[in-house]
């Protein structure tokens, strides 16, 4: 079983804009929380469709999560 790619868009007020990072590391930035949000989605779509599982978290601008997305197998929904 493969490790999930867990990739999240965050807002960096250093530089105002919003990161898609991996592992604590920007890899790519935009001007808009759009354009990142496009950019994560595609990214997850091709790691899924290459057989890799995927997360995409998608963060406010205060850091809090907004929602996020599963690719490829989900994880199964336990209660508690």
């Amino acid at each position: 079983m493969s490790r999930r790619y867990v990739m999240h868009l965050v807002h960096r007020q250093a530089d105002g804009h919003w990161h898609v990072e991996h592992n604590g590391r920007s890899f790519r930035a935009f001007e808009t929380k759009a354009d990142g949000l496009a950019f994560g989605r595609m990214r997850s779509h091709e790691l899924a469709d290459a057989g890799q599982d995927t997360q995409l978290v998608i963060h406010r601008q205060d850091g809090s999560v907004e929602h996020e997305f599963t690719y490829g197998n989900d994880p199964e929904r336990h209660p508690g």
